[in-house]
């Protein structure tokens, strides 16, 4: 932007320059004449050459503009050297849900051939195998199993081939998206600089209906030390905008060059407790959970309730909390991570694996939080003095391949808190009155702290059944505090 501005600029002195430069050798000329008494052959050889002279200026100063003038570029800091990447991007795109469709195809007749191959061979009598109890074929049942395994394998496959077409159209898509401000940069460059810092590289962005994040490449001078702190202060008055440092940040800046990440500080914070309770006569629990922030601004709590109970059901909603945290952190949404989720429960193995994913996903700026259920019990929202419920009708995931989670959000406020559970919680209280009963126990306990209030639920919840739970039980929540 710096350079269009500044070729234009060059480009609208040029016209100045040429007259200027005419004027001055007509001026010449006309005076050489004056003094050699040729007055009337000085003027027109002054004013001719003169002429002449801001011609060519004018003419080489165009000719110059037009060699010097900036390719055009999209919007954003990397539109040039994106452009043919994300041309590129959008091939292999076309190429993967291509690939896809192709999968599609061949398990639907693969399906096809493998229904009626059955189906035919089914009435007869053993030709390749002994008939079994219901005079079918054991051959024929072995082919049925096969094809029907091949049929969701091919599916599955075609589902994350799709999704990984989309992975690569956001990724380039986010990329292109970015824009720097690099006016704003060399201010913040100076100012910086008269704090002691030796600035190497100041990188100002923001992401399309995203908040500005600023890149810093550091090191003091003088062995000295400056609290990463003071940078953030300095940066909210530089900029204007409540600034802080980044998630794992160091405290301090010294002389070994370091880059650092500040972002604009949220309006919220949150504060979350947990607490479980094991099935009666198993060593663990099924249920596994995860707290975690993704991104700078967004904290994600997640659930999960592994098909039956023990170390098999621990493991599987443990399979799919890890999955789930490595998604997320590698920058997937929500909805794809809980796809591909899904499709590696499917192939995992022969035997078939479910489980239930319940993610609650808060956006410390703005106070939206959104729900994403596959099968997961129902969330409660316990505001000033009321509780929302938020349910789901999915099923779990590892059950089809094509997989349609519940998604919703709501608005939270400072002092709101989410109350996540497990199916063991709900079914140890009466049937039919279950949610309305969980929501009188929520408004019970008047308390700010979700680790007293997840204490108080599942206590409350253990007096309504067994000494020993049936199932396994685990209670989370989260609590939105102003920052």
């Amino acid at each position: 932007m710096k350079r269009e501005e500044e070729q234009q600029k060059n480009g609208s002195w040029g016209w100045l320059y040429g007259v200027t430069a005419g004027v001055c050798v007509a001026a010449m000329q006309i005076g050489v004449g004056m003094l050699q008494m040729e007055r009337d052959y000085a003027l027109i050889l002054g004013a001719s050459q003169g002429l002449l002279v801001c011609s060519l200026t004018v003419i080489c100063g165009s000719i110059m503009e037009w060699l010097l003038r900036p390719l055009p570029q999209p919007e954003g800091e990397l539109g040039s050297a994106l452009g043919p990447v994300r041309a590129r991007v959008h091939e292999y795109e076309a190429a993967f849900r291509s690939l896809a469709q192709s999968f599609s195809g061949l398990s639907g007749a693969s399906g096809l051939s493998g229904a009626s191959g059955t189906s035919g061979v089914s009435g007869l009598s053993g030709t390749d195998g002994a008939p079994g109890p219901d005079g079918s074929s054991a051959a024929a049942k072995a082919d049925l199993l096969w094809n029907t395994r091949l049929c969701e394998n091919r599916e599955a496959m075609a589902v994350q081939l799709t999704e990984m077409a989309q992975i690569m159209t956001d990724t380039v898509e986010h990329a292109w998206d970015t824009k720097s401000d690099e006016e704003l940069e060399e201010h913040l460059k100076k100012r910086l600089r008269a704090m002691g810092l030796s600035v190497q590289s100041v990188l100002v962005y923001c992401e399309e209906h995203r908040r500005q994040e600023v890149y810093l490449t550091m090191s003091t001078r003088r062995r000295r030390c400056v609290a990463v702190k003071d940078i953030a202060a300095a940066l909210t008055k530089l900029m204007g905008k409540a600034m802080m440092p980044a998630r794992d940040s160091r405290a301090f800046v010294g002389s070994e060059k370091v880059t650092g990440l500040f972002v604009e500080r949220t309006n919220f914070q949150v504060l979350y407790g947990a607490e479980k309770a094991v099935k009666k006569k198993e060593q663990v629990s099924g249920d596994n959970f995860s707290l975690q922030h993704c991104r700078e601004g967004q904290f994600i709590g997640a659930l999960s309730d592994g098909m039956g109970s023990g170390i098999a059901a621990y493991r599987e909603s443990e399979l799919v909390i890890d999955l789930l945290e490595q998604f997320l952190e590698a920058g997937f949404s929500k909805e794809t991570a809980v796809r591909m989720i899904n499709s590696a429960l499917l192939v995992r193995s022969d035997a078939q694996v479910f489980s239930t994913v319940d993610i609650a996903s808060l956006d410390l700026y703005t106070g939206v939080c959104e729900f994403l259920k596959v099968g997961a019990s129902t969330t409660f929202i316990r505001r000033d003095n009321w509780v929302e419920t938020i349910s789901s009708t999915s099923l779990p995931a590892g059950v089809f391949h094509r997989l349609e989670p519940d998604c919703s959000s709501r608005k939270l406020y400072a002092g709101d808190m989410v109350i996540m559970v497990t199916d063991g919680v709900l079914d140890a209280l009466p049937a039919g009155h279950q949610e309305s009963m969980m929501k009188d126990i929520i408004m019970e306990h008047d308390t700010g702290n979700p680790s007293e209030l997840a204490a108080y639920i599942l206590g409350r919840i253990r007096q309504y059944g067994e000494k020993e739970p049936s199932d396994d039980m685990t209670v989370l929540v989260m609590g939105l505090v102003k920052y």
